[in-house]
Protein backbone atom coordinates (compact mmCIF):
# COMPACT_ATOMS: atom_id res chain seq x y z
CA UNK A 1 0.00 0.00 0.00
CA UNK A 2 2.95 2.16 0.47
CA UNK A 3 2.61 5.70 1.90
CA UNK A 4 1.22 9.29 1.86
CA UNK A 5 0.91 11.49 4.66
CA UNK A 6 -1.03 14.92 4.66
CA UNK A 7 -0.54 17.81 7.64
CA UNK A 8 -1.13 21.34 7.76
CA UNK A 9 1.95 23.67 8.19
CA UNK A 10 0.51 26.49 9.97
CA UNK A 11 3.85 29.08 8.93
CA UNK A 12 2.72 29.10 5.71
CA UNK A 13 -0.74 28.50 6.15
CA UNK A 14 -0.88 26.03 4.18
CA UNK A 15 -2.22 22.10 3.52
CA UNK A 16 0.37 19.80 2.30
CA UNK A 17 0.55 16.00 1.18
CA UNK A 18 3.62 13.75 0.50
CA UNK A 19 4.01 10.44 -0.29
CA UNK A 20 6.45 7.92 -2.09
CA UNK A 21 6.76 7.13 -5.77
CA UNK A 22 6.91 3.30 -5.82
CA UNK A 23 4.25 1.06 -6.63
CA UNK A 24 4.63 -2.67 -6.36
CA UNK A 25 2.99 -5.54 -7.46
CA UNK A 26 2.98 -8.35 -4.90
CA UNK A 27 7.10 -8.52 -4.41
CA UNK A 28 7.89 -6.93 -6.71
CA UNK A 29 8.82 -2.92 -7.75
CA UNK A 30 6.89 -2.20 -10.77
CA UNK A 31 8.03 1.52 -10.76
CA UNK A 32 9.82 4.31 -8.86
CA UNK A 33 7.93 6.92 -11.18
CA UNK A 34 4.37 6.23 -9.74
CA UNK A 35 1.91 8.88 -9.25
CA UNK A 36 0.60 9.07 -5.89
CA UNK A 37 -0.74 12.51 -5.81
CA UNK A 38 -3.31 14.71 -7.86
CA UNK A 39 -5.06 17.61 -8.61
CA UNK A 40 -8.88 17.85 -8.37
CA UNK A 41 -10.16 20.28 -10.78
CA UNK A 42 -14.17 21.71 -9.65
CA UNK A 43 -15.85 23.46 -12.38
CA UNK A 44 -19.31 24.60 -11.65
CA UNK A 45 -21.90 25.32 -14.39
CA UNK A 46 -24.83 27.54 -14.14
CA UNK A 47 -28.06 28.00 -16.75
CA UNK A 48 -28.01 31.25 -18.80
CA UNK A 49 -31.74 32.49 -19.97
CA UNK A 50 -32.35 28.76 -19.41
CA UNK A 51 -30.81 27.39 -22.28
CA UNK A 52 -27.28 28.19 -22.19
CA UNK A 53 -24.31 27.30 -19.77
CA UNK A 54 -21.45 28.76 -18.67
CA UNK A 55 -18.63 28.42 -16.06
CA UNK A 56 -19.85 29.92 -12.71
CA UNK A 57 -17.42 28.59 -10.16
CA UNK A 58 -13.38 26.91 -10.46
CA UNK A 59 -11.78 25.46 -7.61
CA UNK A 60 -9.07 22.73 -7.05
CA UNK A 61 -8.83 20.44 -4.39
CA UNK A 62 -6.00 17.28 -3.72
CA UNK A 63 -6.47 13.69 -3.66
CA UNK A 64 -3.75 10.84 -2.36
CA UNK A 65 -3.57 7.49 -2.02
CA UNK A 66 -2.21 4.46 -0.65
CA UNK A 67 -3.45 1.06 -2.11
CA UNK A 68 -4.14 -0.88 -4.94
CA UNK A 69 -3.15 1.82 -8.36
CA UNK A 70 -5.78 0.23 -10.53
CA UNK A 71 -8.97 1.01 -8.21
CA UNK A 72 -7.78 4.20 -7.00
CA UNK A 73 -6.41 5.21 -10.50
CA UNK A 74 -9.70 3.97 -12.21
CA UNK A 75 -11.58 5.77 -9.09
CA UNK A 76 -9.77 9.38 -9.86
CA UNK A 77 -10.07 9.40 -13.39
CA UNK A 78 -14.24 9.20 -12.96
CA UNK A 79 -14.58 11.33 -10.44
CA UNK A 80 -12.21 14.07 -11.46
CA UNK A 81 -14.41 13.57 -14.97
CA UNK A 82 -17.62 14.76 -12.66
CA UNK A 83 -16.16 17.40 -10.35
CA UNK A 84 -15.64 19.26 -14.18
CA UNK A 85 -19.21 18.65 -14.83
CA UNK A 86 -20.79 19.85 -11.93
CA UNK A 87 -24.26 21.66 -12.61
CA UNK A 88 -25.94 24.20 -10.52
CA UNK A 89 -29.51 23.64 -9.48
CA UNK A 90 -31.77 26.58 -10.18
CA UNK A 91 -32.08 28.80 -6.93
CA UNK A 92 -28.73 27.18 -5.38
CA UNK A 93 -25.82 29.01 -4.99
CA UNK A 94 -23.64 27.82 -1.85
CA UNK A 95 -20.26 26.36 -3.49
CA UNK A 96 -19.13 22.75 -3.45
CA UNK A 97 -17.59 21.31 -0.38
CA UNK A 98 -14.51 19.21 -0.29
CA UNK A 99 -16.84 16.77 2.18
CA UNK A 100 -19.22 16.79 -0.79
CA UNK A 101 -15.90 15.52 -3.20
CA UNK A 102 -14.49 13.32 -0.98
CA UNK A 103 -18.48 11.70 -0.68
CA UNK A 104 -18.08 11.48 -4.41
CA UNK A 105 -14.80 9.41 -4.29
CA UNK A 106 -15.80 7.54 -1.67
CA UNK A 107 -19.24 6.76 -4.17
CA UNK A 108 -17.41 6.08 -7.20
CA UNK A 109 -14.43 3.91 -5.83
CA UNK A 110 -17.15 1.56 -3.78
CA UNK A 111 -18.30 0.76 -7.36
CA UNK A 112 -15.09 0.43 -8.76
CA UNK A 113 -13.31 -2.22 -5.83
CA UNK A 114 -16.79 -4.35 -5.61
CA UNK A 115 -16.76 -4.56 -9.56
CA UNK A 116 -12.76 -5.58 -9.70
CA UNK A 117 -13.19 -8.10 -6.84
CA UNK A 118 -16.54 -9.70 -8.46
CA UNK A 119 -14.18 -10.55 -11.28
CA UNK A 120 -11.09 -11.90 -9.76
CA UNK A 121 -10.57 -15.73 -9.61
CA UNK A 122 -10.97 -18.08 -6.91
CA UNK A 123 -7.75 -17.68 -5.29
CA UNK A 124 -7.66 -14.16 -5.37
CA UNK A 125 -8.41 -11.78 -2.24
CA UNK A 126 -10.79 -8.91 -2.76
CA UNK A 127 -7.82 -7.12 -0.56
CA UNK A 128 -5.88 -6.46 -3.76
CA UNK A 129 -8.10 -3.43 -4.85
CA UNK A 130 -8.07 -1.81 -1.85
CA UNK A 131 -6.97 1.75 -1.35
CA UNK A 132 -6.79 4.18 1.42
CA UNK A 133 -7.25 8.14 -0.04
CA UNK A 134 -7.42 11.70 1.31
CA UNK A 135 -9.37 14.01 -0.68
CA UNK A 136 -8.04 17.92 0.86
CA UNK A 137 -7.88 21.72 0.59
CA UNK A 138 -8.92 24.94 1.25
CA UNK A 139 -13.13 24.54 1.15
CA UNK A 140 -15.21 27.62 -0.29
CA UNK A 141 -17.98 26.07 1.67
CA UNK A 142 -16.58 26.11 4.47
CA UNK A 143 -14.32 29.01 4.04
CA UNK A 144 -11.34 26.82 5.67
CA UNK A 145 -9.25 23.85 4.99
CA UNK A 146 -10.46 21.11 5.44
CA UNK A 147 -9.37 17.15 5.18
CA UNK A 148 -11.18 14.08 4.82
CA UNK A 149 -9.81 9.92 5.02
CA UNK A 150 -11.35 7.59 2.64
CA UNK A 151 -10.93 4.53 4.03
CA UNK A 152 -11.36 0.54 3.25
CA UNK A 153 -13.62 -1.25 4.99
CA UNK A 154 -15.68 -4.64 5.47
CA UNK A 155 -18.39 -5.23 7.57
CA UNK A 156 -19.47 -8.69 7.45
CA UNK A 157 -19.00 -9.84 3.72
CA UNK A 158 -19.90 -6.66 2.52
CA UNK A 159 -17.18 -3.96 1.04
CA UNK A 160 -17.42 -0.06 1.85
CA UNK A 161 -15.72 3.08 2.11
CA UNK A 162 -15.75 5.40 5.31
CA UNK A 163 -15.31 8.66 5.45
CA UNK A 164 -13.93 10.87 8.27
CA UNK A 165 -12.47 14.10 9.02
CA UNK A 166 -9.27 14.99 9.45
CA UNK A 167 -8.27 17.05 12.56
CA UNK A 168 -5.92 20.03 10.91
CA UNK A 169 -3.81 21.91 12.91
CA UNK A 170 -0.45 22.48 14.51
CA UNK A 171 1.81 19.37 15.50
CA UNK A 172 -0.69 17.01 13.41
CA UNK A 173 -0.53 14.70 10.74
CA UNK A 174 -2.12 11.72 9.65
CA UNK A 175 -0.29 9.03 7.39
CA UNK A 176 -2.04 6.26 5.50
CA UNK A 177 -1.07 3.29 3.55
CA UNK A 178 1.50 -0.20 4.57
CA UNK A 179 4.28 2.26 5.58
CA UNK A 180 1.99 4.03 8.07
CA UNK A 181 3.65 2.59 11.42
CA UNK A 182 7.09 2.75 10.65
CA UNK A 183 6.26 6.27 9.83
CA UNK A 184 5.19 7.28 13.02
CA UNK A 185 7.66 5.13 14.60
CA UNK A 186 10.73 7.10 12.20
CA UNK A 187 9.13 10.23 13.14
CA UNK A 188 9.63 9.36 17.10
CA UNK A 189 12.99 8.51 16.32
CA UNK A 190 14.28 11.86 14.46
CA UNK A 191 12.08 14.40 16.63
CA UNK A 192 15.11 16.04 18.21
CA UNK A 193 16.85 16.20 14.77
CA UNK A 194 17.26 20.30 13.58
CA UNK A 195 15.18 19.44 10.92
CA UNK A 196 12.33 17.32 12.13
CA UNK A 197 9.34 17.09 10.38
CA UNK A 198 7.13 15.36 7.98
CA UNK A 199 8.84 15.82 5.00
CA UNK A 200 12.38 14.74 6.58
CA UNK A 201 11.22 11.50 7.99
CA UNK A 202 9.46 10.71 4.60
CA UNK A 203 12.83 11.10 2.77
CA UNK A 204 14.70 9.00 5.32
CA UNK A 205 12.34 6.15 5.08
CA UNK A 206 12.33 6.47 0.99
CA UNK A 207 16.38 6.35 1.71
CA UNK A 208 16.51 3.58 4.02
CA UNK A 209 13.68 1.32 2.70
CA UNK A 210 12.85 0.42 5.77
CA UNK A 211 9.79 -1.97 3.92
CA UNK A 212 10.35 -2.75 -0.05
CA UNK A 213 7.36 -1.10 -1.02
CA UNK A 214 8.14 2.65 0.46
CA UNK A 215 11.03 4.15 -1.49
CA UNK A 216 11.79 6.13 -4.95
CA UNK A 217 11.32 9.69 -4.45
CA UNK A 218 9.21 12.10 -2.81
CA UNK A 219 6.26 13.61 -4.25
CA UNK A 220 4.16 17.10 -2.98
CA UNK A 221 0.84 18.60 -3.37
CA UNK A 222 0.23 21.58 -1.73
CA UNK A 223 -3.05 23.75 -0.95
CA UNK A 224 -3.45 27.17 -0.63
CA UNK A 225 -6.21 29.68 -0.72
CA UNK A 226 -5.99 29.76 -4.04
CA UNK A 227 -6.31 25.94 -5.19
CA UNK A 228 -3.98 23.29 -4.82
CA UNK A 229 -0.65 22.23 -7.02
CA UNK A 230 1.67 19.40 -7.11
CA UNK A 231 4.76 20.60 -7.24
CA UNK A 232 8.41 19.48 -8.46
CA UNK A 233 10.89 18.37 -6.07
CA UNK A 234 14.65 19.30 -6.28
CA UNK A 235 16.18 15.47 -5.68
CA UNK A 236 19.64 15.84 -4.27
CA UNK A 237 20.02 12.24 -3.35
CA UNK A 238 22.26 11.39 -5.51
CA UNK A 239 24.90 13.61 -4.34
CA UNK A 240 27.16 17.01 -5.10
CA UNK A 241 26.67 17.79 -9.02
CA UNK A 242 23.72 15.07 -9.65
CA UNK A 243 20.82 16.98 -8.34
CA UNK A 244 17.85 17.10 -10.78
CA UNK A 245 14.41 17.97 -10.44
CA UNK A 246 11.39 15.08 -9.53
CA UNK A 247 8.27 15.33 -10.49
CA UNK A 248 5.48 12.75 -8.82
CA UNK A 249 8.76 10.39 -9.29
CA UNK A 250 9.56 11.51 -12.86
CA UNK A 251 12.58 13.56 -13.76
CA UNK A 252 11.83 16.12 -15.49
CA UNK A 253 15.20 17.90 -15.74
CA UNK A 254 16.35 15.82 -19.36
CA UNK A 255 13.04 16.82 -20.79
CA UNK A 256 13.59 19.29 -23.57
CA UNK A 257 10.28 21.55 -22.90
CA UNK A 258 7.64 22.24 -25.21
CA UNK A 259 6.37 25.47 -27.45
CA UNK A 260 9.28 27.40 -25.14
CA UNK A 261 8.09 26.32 -22.11
CA UNK A 262 9.60 23.87 -19.47
CA UNK A 263 7.61 21.88 -16.78
CA UNK A 264 7.56 23.27 -13.22
CA UNK A 265 8.26 26.73 -12.22
CA UNK A 266 8.87 26.25 -8.48
CA UNK A 267 10.89 23.07 -6.69
CA UNK A 268 11.27 22.39 -3.14
CA UNK A 269 14.18 21.27 -1.87
CA UNK A 270 13.64 19.08 0.94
Amino acid sequence: MTLAVVWYREKLGELWCAADTRISGGARVLTDSGPKIFPVPVVCHEHVNNTKWRVCKRHSFGFAYAGSTLAAMSTHSIASACTQNFAQKKGFKKPISVESVANLYAEIGNRQVIEMSSRQGAADSQSQFFFDAFVFGFCPAENRFTAFAIVSSIAGDEFHFNVARILIGPGQYLPIGSGESAFVTLMAELKDEPDAGVISTLREMVRRETQSDVGGHLQIGISNKQGFNVVPVLDTSNGPGEAFVSFLGWDATSYKGLDGYTIGYSAIKP
